[in-house]
């Protein structure tokens, strides 16, 4: 059930399905005492809703660029919150909200609703980079993905400060600014000493079994290492042919689970292991993805 507003001209068609979502319409011509036919009613699809949570985050946090912000620590002193991330996450939940009022949601900042039947679950990070956006420096993001039983199913990364989107729907593909992405599994590096990887350190994870024994393994047999500070653009560049690695420890949803969809909807591996301590990995073809693979040790 819906309702139908038209305007005068028969240019303007709004309507709203129960649930106060806005849906698309597909027009047919005119008919006698009415400007137009609905012929068909359609929701926006969970990509485009994905998109648009993103660029609503982003939006916010692309305004306050620059400005004076509170910062609160979280459990390290370069570990932090401002009021600029959850206002992101304030809007990228609004879009969510509106859109899909029967799922649940889960953001960094702690935005938390439980999934329905349905057991769909959005994962935000409105602001993936906070560091690098207080300092100033290029390399953050507002980042948002759904996820079923069946692991992730849309997602969308937009970097405001470059103006590139990126999205992926599941069976889909992967695209950035609507150009279609695809790792070409037999070009590029096939060992690590050929490969530029992308890592992070985060302060509180240095004591977890392993981790700076790994992170050492890769300094030593990568080609080259990237630590840009914005996990969620790095798998981003993987899947779009600018890096070819990405290793970090017992990473977050909200860090992982966007940029990993773009990674395998364009043609990337990506996993997270099940050793003793969790490791996500990805990499743009089978052979890197099993040398990273064999990086992690918990001595």
């Amino acid at each position: 059930m819906f309702s139908l507003r038209l305007n005068n001209s028969g240019l303007g068609v709004v309507v709203r399905c129960h649930g106060g979502r806005v849906a698309r319409v597909a027009l047919t011509g005119q008919g006698l005492g009415c400007d137009v036919f609905v012929a068909e009613v359609r929701q926006l699809s969970d990509v485009a809703v994905a998109e648009a949570a993103a660029r609503a985050a982003a939006a916010v946090a692309f305004e306050r660029h620059g400005a004076t912000v509170r910062v609160t620590a979280k459990d390290a002193p370069t570990d932090v919150v401002s009021e600029v991330d959850r206002a992101a996450e304030a809007a990228a939940v609004a879009v969510i909200a509106r859109e899909r009022p029967d799922d649940g949601y889960l953001g960094e900042e702690g935005a938390e609703r439980a999934a329905g039947a349905a057991a769909r679950t959005w994962i935000i990070d409105a602001l993936d980079g906070t560091m690098n956006y207080l300092l100033g420096l290029q390399g953050w993001c507002a980042a948002v993905a759904l996820e079923d039983e069946h692991g992730p199913l849309a997602a969308a990364v937009y970097d405001p400060v470059r103006g590139e989107l990126f999205t992926a729907g599941r069976g889909d593909g992967a695209a950035c600014n609507g150009a279609p992405l695809h790792i070409d599994a037999t070009d590029g590096p096939q060992t690590l000493d050929e490969a530029v990887i992308a890592t992070f350190l985060h302060a509180p994870k240095r004591d977890l079994p392993g981790v700076v024994a790994t992170l050492q393994r890769v300094l030593e047999q990568a080609g080259s290492v990237r630590i840009t500070g914005s996990g969620t653009l790095e798998l981003a560049c993987v899947a779009a042919g600018r890096l070819h690695g990405w290793i970090q420890p017992a990473t977050f949803r909200w860090d992982w689970v966007p940029g990993a969809l773009l990674v395998i909807e364009a043609g990337g591996r990506a996993e997270r292991t099940t050793t003793t301590l969790d490791w996500c990995i990805a990499a743009a073809n089978p052979a890197l993805h099993n040398a990273l693979r064999a990086l992690p040790t918990t001595q």
